[in-house]
């Protein structure tokens, strides 16, 4: 198995990868082929936004995945990208199954899981000092729960990888 190592290699697959989901989610609220695929496959899993024509988690998550990779370390960019995917997923499960506390449209519990499954992530992937990845794990979970108009997918990796940034540069 090859694993692609230098930043601007993976940046440039991801921006490819980026335009090739851009131009699907395009396709699926315009060409009916498309449609279908979508209406059969996915629309069950897919969020009422989402369904009105907006750009999928998916997509997001591989658009900003560019940034990420390009401007951030390696450490970093892993770390932020898996806080998005296992804290904003945890959150997802645990809040549907077992949230019962309100903050907004989210739950407590929920919120939990997120932190809970970041810092499960942090510690088995021990890429970094545990006060840098900790402190991306709390900021992935702020802004898991905030009630901003931004996808989660977008804001949980960017707060998170600026956070451990800011953090790993006062720490020596």
């Amino acid at each position: 198995m090859v694993f692609i190592t230098d930043r601007v290699d993976m940046t440039i697959i991801m921006s490819i990868l980026s335009i090739m989901f851009i131009l699907v989610d395009y396709a699926r609220t315009r060409v009916q082929i498309v449609k279908n695929i979508f209406n059969k496959y996915f629309n069950h899993m897919m969020r009422k936004h989402e369904l009105d024509g907006k750009f999928t988690g998916a997509t997001w998550v591989v658009i900003i995945s560019v940034p990420i990779i390009y401007f951030f370390s390696k450490e970093i960019a892993i770390l932020s990208l898996v806080f998005m995917s296992v804290g904003d997923t945890a959150a997802t499960i645990i809040g549907q199954a077992f949230g019962k506390k309100m903050i907004g449209s989210k739950t407590l519990e929920g919120s939990l899981g997120c932190l809970g499954a970041c810092i499960i992530a942090l510690l088995i992937l021990d890429l970094m000092p545990l006060s840098v990845g900790l402190s991306g794990a709390i900021m992935a979970t702020i802004f898991e729960v905030l009630p901003l108009n931004i996808d989660d997918n977008v804001l949980i990796p960017v707060a998170s990888g600026t956070t451990m940034l800011l953090v790993s540069s006062f720490i020596v």
